[in-house]
């Protein structure tokens, strides 16, 4: 009788349950894909920029709770836009921050009232062949959509020499991209690639025509690299701190102090782990710098709470002043550059002070210049350049290096740009704020084999959110300049 009743209760409670529509605590239809899906779709972000008379759709994730939002530089015809987030009114946003030849930028979403939902960021060092992936994104203006497949390569070359021909190469150094076959399509480009973890591995930048479920993605780990070089906070707002952190780290470690910076006077040691800014707690370089950017705009001190080894501390760190490079005087400046030639094979830049030089002389440009220097040898070679750089007026400028193979520029004998090692005609930039004058310049470059190529760019910067967006233009024969009294 007992047992009658019971079942008879139970039935009637599953009647009610199937009526109500309720779901158990734990569906079936809850999977982990899914659970992933229901954790990042707060903070997946629909972009639209006008751009003549239409719309460009494109997607981005927001990383900090302040609004900044990390996508594709491709996607940002203009310096602003709107934003679409789930539940919410269209959002302006403008942008922060560019890597124009990586293809990355943040925008930040500027009509928010509240703390946002982020999508944290991982690493893709620890990636593997297969693991479960998603993209999100804004494919065809439409508004969010999900997709789901698995990383189909951990690492491949967009439009390079296929597998049997790279194995030639030593020292490559070609942008790698994560393959995925979720579906992505136009409008995707920016958006997150998310692992099951429900952390941001990537941003989604391509596919692959003419191919089935080939989408390529940005590996975070490259993002976090060149984050700093992203917003330049110390040379936008002239303001110096003085510290760099390490970009792959777990946490916020401090990898190096500037002498007779203000960290120096405060007390910064290499190995330092700042555990928040101005009360701000930190997990990543990206928090760093975005933090920094914010606080230097406003000419604020920054107050540090840092670990070192098992105490724990506190820093104040007054920024200073960070005037522009100044020109030099070279009375006997005369036109073009001075160079050397030199023969070897190469896979990365060599220490010209041990290398013989062949010859060597006066070129009064860079672009078209290769082939009167490097007359009939084909290859293997590598040349050394030295003068002095004329800058017409005072402000920020974007110095674009293109080399085929690898090539850096030095200024005031400051690594400026690397863009060493073998790969294909690509550009590498860097922005400088300069006084108007001369300023001492050296440009190395080498040639393994195939298409021969050293040119160099410049571009007005009135700010960071323009850049790449005004014409470059080549450096003229008038603004290289070397002293004939040195020999």
């Amino acid at each position: 009788m007992l047992r009658d009743c019971l079942l008879r209760l139970s039935f009637l409670g599953l009647v009610c349950t199937l009526v109500r529509g309720d779901e158990p605590a734990e569906s079936p239809r809850r999977t982990p894909l899914v659970k992933v899906i229901q954790s990042i779709e707060p903070a997946v972000v629909a972009l639209f920029t006008p751009m003549e008379n239409q719309l460009m759709s494109g997607s981005g994730t927001v990383i900090h709770e302040d609004g900044y939002v990390l996508t594709n530089n491709h996607v940002l015809p203009a310096t602003e836009g709107f934003a679409l987030l789930p539940n919410m009114e269209p959002i302006r946003f403008r942008v922060v921050g560019r890597v124009p030849e990586s293809d990355i930028a943040v925008v930040r979403l500027i009509t928010i009232r509240k703390p946002l939902a982020i999508v944290p960021l991982g690493r893709t060092a620890d990636l593997m062949n297969g693991e479960t992936v998603v993209v999100a994104g804004n494919p065809g203006g439409r508004g969010t959509v999900y997709t789901s497949g698995i990383v189909s390569s951990k690492s491949v070359l967009e439009g390079g020499p296929n597998a049997l021909v790279m194995t030639n190469y030593v020292n490559s150094r070609r942008d790698d991209f994560i393959q995925f076959d979720a579906a992505s399509n136009r409008g995707n480009s920016g958006g997150p690639l998310v692992n099951m973890d429900g952390r941001v591995i990537g941003i989604v930048s391509a596919v692959v025509n003419g191919e089935q479920n080939v989408g390529l993605a940005i590996p975070i780990d490259r993002v976090l690299r060149q984050f700093e070089q992203m917003l330049e906070p110390e040379l936008y707002h002239q303001k110096l701190a003085g510290l760099k952190v390490q970009p792959l780290a777990s946490g916020v470690v401090v990898q190096s102090v500037q002498e007779g910076s203000p960290a120096a006077a405060a007390g910064i040691l290499s190995g330092d782990i700042i555990q928040s800014l101005n009360g701000n707690s930190l997990r990543h370089v990206a928090d760093w710098i975005l933090s920094l950017d914010e606080l230097l705009s406003a000419s604020e001190p920054l107050h540090l709470s840092v670990q070192r080894g098992t105490e724990n501390l506190k820093f104040d760190v007054q920024p200073q002043e960070m005037p522009p490079l100044a020109a030099v005087e070279v009375p006997s400046a005369e036109p073009g550059l001075k160079y050397s030639f030199h023969h070897g094979k190469f896979n990365q830049m060599p220490d010209f002070s041990s290398i013989p030089s062949e010859r060597s002389g006066v070129i009064p440009s860079l672009g078209g210049q290769l082939k009167e220097i490097n007359q009939t040898r084909e290859d293997y070679f590598a040349i050394r350049f030295e003068g002095y750089l004329k800058i017409k007026s005072d402000g920020l400028y974007r110095l674009i290096l293109v080399s085929d193979d690898g090539s850096r520029l030095f200024l005031h004998d400051k690594l400026t740009i690397d863009h060493d090692g073998n790969h294909p005609p690509k550009p590498a930039s860097r922005v400088v704020r300069l006084k108007s004058g001369l300023h001492p310049l050296t440009i190395e470059y080498f040639q393994g084999n195939g298409e021969k190529r050293l040119e160099l760019f410049i571009e007005e910067c009135d700010n960071r959110e323009s850049v790449s967006l005004k014409p470059i233009r080549e450096v003229t024969a008038d603004e290289f300049l070397h002293d004939a009294a040195e020999k």
